[in-house]
């Protein structure tokens, strides 16, 4: 991990029911995220702004906010849900956020991760040229 940390820059992506709370998406973040780097981002659909502002604040985190008309067109997102899609018109919120905060050469490193009305993603970016 700590070569991950020196060598990329991570992107938390989450998602959440309008019946979360700040306390469900960061235990759910804690479980699935051993190490979080100071610079590493918080990114969810901009209609979540306001929890995702609390969990970025709590965390000392940047938030990244995007639109559902760009999550739809992220590649890379591995999980897919009807629901997400007839909510929000994305089908995945949390992976599609962590993969756009990043642009196109990030990956993802931890899929879609479910908890209590929430789920969480994270993507990397290669900070480094290998050879």
């Amino acid at each position: 991990m700590t070569d991950r940390i020196q060598h990329e820059r991570l992107s938390i992506g989450i998602g959440c029911s309008s019946r979360a709370c700040s306390d469900d998406v960061i235990r759910l973040i804690e479980a699935s995220v051993d190490e979080i780097p100071s610079d590493t981002m918080i990114a969810t659909l901009d209609r979540r702004a306001s929890i995702g502002e609390d969990v970025a604040s709590i965390l000392g985190l940047r938030l990244v906010l995007i639109p559902a008309s760009i999550l739809a067109s992220v590649a890379g997102v591995t999980t897919h849900s009807t629901l997400a899609l007839s909510k929000t018109r994305t089908a995945n919120v949390a992976e599609a956020s962590a993969l756009a905060s990043l642009g196109p050469s990030a990956r993802l490193i931890v899929p879609q991760t479910k908890g209590r009305f929430c789920t969480c993603a994270v993507a990397a970016l290669s900070l480094t040229e290998h050879p």
